[in-house]
């Protein structure tokens, strides 16, 4: 089985320092964008663009191994990392993506651990995306990538690996949640979070109709009621629900009048 570890990052200037960092001792695939006129190599491919999710299907594109495991420039792999991601897929051989454990090196910002082998539409919102592995043939077969629309560096900066996980449920991918750690995450400051202001949750509307249209009300509403404690300062309920209806339906005008533009070229 070959496992290669994705790594997104930007303006790279040692790669041999980073894999050390991170502990890699696997193949690896590294996505760096940059405006710098460098030379692709085997495992370092260059780009002059930006947005994580855009990085996220490069280094996908790229790959060769039967499984992938995704990664940020802050992950720092446990020693054994190879071993329980093989053995997990040798345990759970018809799984199309497996979701480990990860630990957070910033007491302020905890990851928390979902509970259950089973992963849905409501607790894929809590998995980071270094916890994400995957079987490459399942995603490519499945046309499953992920949306230039939403990430880092995007329109909507953010939730581009639960949207990820949600079309895969929807292609009714096997996601298996086990409590194995394979890592640890310096979490620092997000680059996207400036509190629970109007354009958060305009966003959070816009990622929640992304993620099901058919549900995105629910969603909509079971986070206005389970966030309503972190927020409650500084907006109400009432505008929390109608900022994420203003961005579910503004995002939803983005695509019908998308789909007008291509049929009229």
């Amino acid at each position: 089985m070959k496992i290669d570890v994705l790594i997104s990052t930007m303006n790279l200037i040692n790669v041999d320092k980073l894999i050390k960092n991170m502990n890699i001792i696997s193949n690896y695939i590294v996505i760096n964008q940059t405006k710098e006129n460098i030379i692709n190599n085997t495992n370092i491919y260059n780009y002059n663009e930006i947005g994580l999710s855009k990085s996220r299907n490069r280094a996908i594109e790229n790959s060769k191994a039967d499984v992938c495991i995704i990664a940020d420039d802050d992950v720092i792999y446990k020693e054994d990392y190879l071993e329980t991601v093989t053995k997990a897929y040798e345990k759970y051989p018809d799984a199309d993506i497996i979701i480990f454990g990860v630990e957070s090196l910033n007491t302020d910002r905890p990851i928390k651990k979902i509970k259950g082998h089973r992963v849905n539409q409501i607790n894929a919102m809590r998995i980071i995306s270094s916890q994400i592995t995957f079987k490459r043939e399942s995603i490519i077969k499945n046309n499953i990538k992920f949306d230039e629309n939403f990430g880092a560096g995007s329109k909507y900066d953010r939730a581009e690996e639960t949207i990820f996980l949600c079309d895969a449920l929807r292609k009714k991918l096997k996601i298996v949640n086990i409590s194995d750690i394979i890592a640890s995450v310096k979490q620092e400051n997000s680059t996207w979070f400036n509190g629970f202001n109007k354009d958060f949750f305009t966003k959070q509307g816009a990622c929640f109709y992304r993620m099901n249209k058919k549900i995105y009300l629910l969603l909509i509403i079971q986070y206005a009621i389970r966030k309503y404690s972190l927020y409650k300062n500084r907006v109400t309920f009432k505008e929390a629900i109608y900022n994420m209806l203003n961005g579910a339906n503004t995002y939803k005008k983005e695509i019908i009048n998308g789909k007008k533009n291509i049929s009229n070229n």
